[in-house]
Formats: structure tokens, C-alpha cells, sequence
């Protein structure tokens, strides 16, 4: 990229695998544009940083009681890492000319420690409409952990979920193209559409083992990072393609679920705790996914083939929608799911994956075009 005049730019780079992941590449591409970029990353995901060339400010969260609910997972991860992240700021002031955050952040009220010129926004998934008592709940849940944090640095932040529906960043930087985007048209002159970041090459990990039958079809089973403590979905999964002569399956459950609470496994089905997406998906003939964005992209774009989504929660309907929409695969919603209509929807991929396929590339086509955008976009922003 031709380089520009050096801005001082601090990132906030997502704490989730899909936020993260869908962020890499704008990091890169500021550093190469000649900016001085300082990334706070969380510890775990700070090696896939370090080629980029940005300064790292590496954080760490305690995760002791992460895990006892579902939800404390989403939101103290969240609250300590901003915690982290402006004790940081606070102890160590630099002077930035911009402020880059994941929109789930309050990156104007972050600002006020930071006290950048600009806040911009990455937004990594569609902004998803949420009934106003899933709101209410939300800020019941969130805005308790919030009340610490905010007292100490003297703050209004508000959560999460609101944030990412009506974020007051001065720009934001949309991760998908306007076609695909159910709001597209409806979204103001402060959003910017440059389409997906391209897949992060990542090492070959050796230690994953598996042979693909090459005389059946291999369906790929994921509902991401989030959402994957779900027995009751892979027990229809098992039933639906359990013992069959026609498919072969892999299915990877998170890191939650005791793998022992799978018994007697069919012979055709290998079920893990955590595998490396990357990897699978250049081999799989059938992905069955949550439909969360980055999900979505790795699937289209590394071997440009239909998915089957059943939405858990917020933004996956929306790219279900669209994923329907453009007739680039099948949706169904989770409280319809049987594994009839499982089983129906991978019969339907397979018989008219030409049709469903033709529908891929015009996602593809408007993503291209969203791309081409990139490098004028971030000179007209970041000057």
C-alpha cells in the first residue's frame, strides 16, 4: 500500500475469537500504510499480532470464575479486559491521533482516558435489532459489572449490546458489504462498508489428526466460541446423520462440554472439544454453523460453497436472512430444528448445489467490490 503521513493510532482490538480474528488484517493494513499502530491485545491472542508490525500492549484478564454461567463468559471477559485496557492507558499515557475500537465498546467515553482526536469503530457482525426486554436484560446483567469499572476511572460507559446498536464513534468501519448487510441502505454517511478482512494464514496444526473418507460427503458441525454448550443440538445432529453410509461428520463442541456425555458415538462421526476451523473447512462438503460472521467468510470465501445456519442469538439471524436472501444456503431457526429438516437441508445443498452455489458468488462479487474501497477509505479517514 502507497504510504501516507504517520498518524499515532491506538486499537482496541476485539476480545472475542470472531471480533479478534475479523480485526487482524486492518492492523496490518494501517502499519502498512506507514501509521504508528499500538494494539491492546489480550495474551492469548497476541502471537497472530506480532508479524503485523504494530507496537503490542499485551493484557491478561483473571479467569477463575469465567465460567459459571453462560453469560459471565460474554461479559466479564469484556469488563476486565476494559479494566486492563485503561489502567494501561492511565499508568502509561501516549498521545494518539485516533481511537480504533470493536463496537461493542464505549469508545467515546474510553476516549476520555485516552483523549484521542478521532473514536472509530470496527463493527465485526451486522447490527442486529433486539426487542426492548432482551435490552432490558442485558443491561440488568451487564450494567452490575459495569459500576466498579466506571467508578474507578470516574466513567459513563454503557454496555455492550447497546453499544453495538447505536455506537457514537465519529466513523465506523463495516466489516461486510452493503449488499450483504440487511440495513445496508439504511445506515447513516458515518458508516464505511470494506467488506470482509481476508482469512489470516495460520500455521498447519500438527496435532489435529484426521483422515477424510473420500467416498463420502464430510459435514463440519460448529456453533462457534459462544454458543457451543448446546448438547440437546449435537444429540439432533446424531441422530439425524448417525451410522450413515452417505456422510461423514466432524463435530467440535467447545471446550465446555465433557466429551464422555457422548455415548455410544457412531462410527461416522468424530466429535472434539476445539479443532482448527481453518483447516476443516478446506475439506468440508457441508458446513452446519451458527452463522456468526466470521464463521460465514471463512466458509464462503476459502472454498466458496453453500452453508447451512441455525441462528443462536442477535446478528446470526440477520446473515441467515441474507444467507436465504441471496439463496447461498439454508436457515433454520433453532426452535424448529428436528433431524428431519436437518437431515432435508443437507439433501437439498447436495442436489442443487449448483443454484446454491451461484448464489455464493454474488456474495463473493459484492465483497470484491466493498474490498476496492479499503485503501481510499482509510487515506480519507486516517489523515
Amino acid at each position: 500500500m502507497e504510504k501516507i503521513k504517520s498518524k499515532n493510532i491506538a486499537i482496541l482490538i476485539g476480545v472475542y475469537e470472531g471480533h479478534f480474528t475479523a480485526s487482524v488484517e486492518i492492523v496490518k493494513e494501517l502499519v502498512e500504510l506507514g501509521h504508528n499502530v499500538t494494539c491492546f491485545v489480550l495474551e492469548k491472542f497476541s502471537e497472530r499480532l506480532k508479524k503485523t508490525g504494530a507496537k503490542l500492549k499485551i493484557f491478561s484478564i483473571d479467569k477463575s470464575d469465567l465460567y459459571k454461567s453462560s453469560n459471565s463468559v460474554l461479559y466479564l471477559t469484556i469488563t476486565r479486559s476494559i479494566d486492563a485496557i485503561l489502567t494501561e492507558a492511565v499508568k502509561n499515557p501516549q498521545k494518539y491521533d485516533y481511537l480504533v475500537v470493536d463496537s461493542l465498546l464505549d469508545g467515546n467515553e474510553m476516549n476520555k482516558i485516552f483523549k484521542a482526536k478521532v473514536v472509530i469503530s470496527i463493527y465485526t457482525a451486522m447490527i442486529a435489532y433486539l426487542p426492548p426486554e432482551m435490552i432490558k436484560q442485558y443491561n440488568q446483567e451487564i450494567s452490575q459489572l459495569m459500576i466498579p469499572v466506571n467508578k474507578k476511572f470516574n466513567l459513563n460507559m454503557r454496555d455492550y449490546v447497546i453499544m453495538h446498536s447505536v455506537g457514537d464513534a465519529k466513523y465506523k468501519l463495516m466489516l461486510t458489504s452493503k449488499e450483504f448487510h440487511l440495513s445496508g441502505d439504511s445506515l447513516d454517511k458515518s458508516f464505511y462498508f470494506i467488506g470482509p478482512s481476508t482469512i489470516e494464514e495460520r500455521p498447519i496444526d500438527e496435532s489435529f489428526s484426521f483422515k477424510k473418507d473420500l467416498k463420502k460427503k464430510l459435514i463440519y458441525i460448529s456453533l462457534g466460541t459462544l454458543f457451543n454448550n448446546n448438547l440437546d443440538f449435537y444429540k439432533i445432529c446424531i441422530e439425524a446423520f448417525g451410522n450413515s453410509e452417505v456422510f461423514q461428520v466432524i463435530m467440535s463442541v467447545g471446550k465446555v462440554i465433557d466429551l464422555k456425555k457422548f455415548e455410544n458415538v457412531p462410527k461416522n462421526f468424530h466429535i472434539f472439544n476445539f479443532l482448527p476451523q481453518h483447516q476443516v473447512l478446506k475439506i468440508t462438503d457441508i458446513f452446519i454453523s451458527h452463522g456468526g460472521l466470521n464463521s460465514l467468510n471463512e466458509r464462503l470465501i476459502l472454498n466458496e460453497k453453500p452453508i447451512i445456519i441455525i441462528p443462536q442469538e442477535g446478528d446470526q439471524y440477520m446473515n441467515a436472512i441474507a444467507i436465504n436472501g441471496f439463496e447461498a444456503g439454508i436457515s433454520i431457526f433453532k426452535d424448529n430444528l428436528t433431524s428431519k429438516n436437518l437431515k432435508d437441508a443437507v439433501n437439498s445443498i447436495i442436489i442443487n448445489e449448483k443454484k446454491y452455489c451461484k448464489g455464493v458468488q454474488k456474495i463473493l462479487q459484492s465483497f470484491k467490490e466493498a474490498r476496492k474501497e479499503r485503501k481510499n477509505i482509510f487515506k480519507k479517514l486516517f489523515v
